[in-house]
């Protein structure tokens, strides 16, 4: 349910852990509403001109944790767009006011079982890159999903769901805040 009411661009947010569908999903709903999908971690890429495996390697996570910030303050101001989020977005608070003030903020919830499972077919997520993913996973999970509630207007728990069954929920979601903007 949308915890309240506020001010805001037409804009949606999807953040979430790593794998749990978030290009997916972004890039389905943009489709659907005729808004503009933006991934920042694809933003990330075109900026600094290297993949993100390349900023976390040669520059480390705070580099390209600064690199996020960044592109995503850019964002701030447009409106019509649907913005797949780096799964880390989170862990800066300045991230969680650009995101509130960029849109409506959903977080996509799945659990330690189909995060594994989804991001063991990549071998490109470095943060990923330990001996054991699994706890890496749990660790990382307990870390973040306060600060993913905080930012959110809504979680969706999709590991039950189709892209589909989320993508219209989500859109029906964002027809009744923006309605109730009117």
């Amino acid at each position: 349910m949308i915890q309240n009411f506020r001010h805001t661009p037409m804009n949606l947010s999807l953040i979430g852990f790593m794998g749990s569908g978030k290009s997916t999903i972004a890039s389905r709903l943009a489709d659907n509403l005729g808004f503009d999908f933006v991934d920042t971690d694809a933003l990330i890429e075109k900026t600094a001109l290297k993949s993100i495996n390349e900023i976390f390697n040669d520059e480390g996570e705070g580099v390209f944790r600064k690199l996020e910030s960044q592109v995503l303050e850019d964002l701030v101001g447009r409106e019509g767009l649907v913005i797949a989020t780096g799964g880390g977005i989170v862990t800066n608070k300045r991230n969680i006011q650009s995101l509130r003030e960029l849109g409506i903020v959903f977080w996509l919830d799945a659990d330690v079982d189909s995060i594994l499972e989804r991001v063991s077919r990549n071998n490109e997520r470095p943060l990923l890159q330990t001996k054991d993913p699994r706890k890496t996973i749990v660790n990382l999970l307990s870390q973040r999903s306060a600060l993913y509630n905080q930012c959110c207007d809504e979680r969706i728990p999709t590991d039950d769901l189709s892209v589909e069954e989320i993508s219209f929920g989500i859109a029906e979601s964002a027809r009744l805040w923006f309605s109730k903007m009117s």
